[in-house]
């Protein structure tokens, strides 16, 4: 979050000049209002956090806790489309992408007793996101900087599962969570333009919320799982733009 709240500190620098500052500048020469189709790739970092646990009689065992704290990097690449609106050099603008995501995380442990032997293993899946955003920003001519905040949504999985061996009997209990999630996105970048095409360079700080499981009671015991859906991710993009 540290990330999102410095890009966003720079941008309001050069968003919030003076009025004198803005009337000395000339009117912006390059022009960035139209539709336009891209690509984008770039690293993804999972800020993601799962807790998975066995619970006996409603009682959390805490030897049994199996957790990920998600710090991995991965790639991530899609496509994107919108349309910008300049007026003078404030530029407004909406934008719309779809892209794959990498992740995919998992942690192993156990437990060992007199009669007993406990393994317990989770992991965790990123298959794609998209966002819905809008953007607004400033024109240096050819340079357009801006911040951008919106809709978010993912395809992400989550499992969890303890067995346990008693003296040759085997006991097994598990759940999982496949779903696509909504949550949003705000982020800051810059970008470039040569005639009809421009490159940029963006970060995004994307929270698409949480999820939980539960598995069946066996005996009298339960597992019982939950996960924070974050990642940011810094890419760079190529953009046509049709007058």
């Amino acid at each position: 979050m540290k990330k999102v709240l410095a890009a966003g500190t720079a941008l309001s620098a050069l968003l919030l000049c003076s009025p004198a500052q803005a009337a000395d500048v000339a009117p912006a020469g390059y022009d960035w209002t139209g539709f336009y189709l891209g690509a984008n790739a770039g690293i993804s970092w999972n800020n993601s956090s799962l807790d998975n646990d066995i619970y006996t009689t409603g009682i959390r065992i805490n030897e049994l806790e199996n957790k990920i704290d998600g710090n991995q990097a991965a790639f991530a690449a899609g496509g994107l489309l919108g349309y910008n609106y300049q007026v003078d050099r404030v530029v407004l603008g909406i934008e719309t992408d779809f892209n794959y995501l990498g992740f995919s995380d998992s942690n192993t442990g156990g437990l060992s007793g007199e009669f007993s032997e406990y393994t317990t293993r989770s992991s965790f899946d990123g298959n794609w996101f998209g966002t819905i955003r809008g953007r607004l920003g400033y024109a240096f001519d050819n340079l357009f900087v801006y911040g951008t905040g919106g809709a978010a949504y993912g395809h992400m999985s989550a499992d969890g599962k303890v067995t346990q061996n008693y003296a040759g009997d085997i006991t097994t209990w598990k759940a999982s969570t496949d779903t696509t999630n909504w949550g949003w996105t705000v982020g800051a970048g810059a970008e470039y333009g040569i005639d009809n095409w421009s490159l940029g360079l963006e970060y995004l700080y994307v929270d698409l919320g949480t999820a939980e499981w539960n598995s069946d009671v066996i005996g009298d015991s339960r597992l019982k799982g939950n996960v924070d859906y974050a990642f940011s991710t810094v890419r760079a993009s190529v953009k046509y733009r049709f007058h």
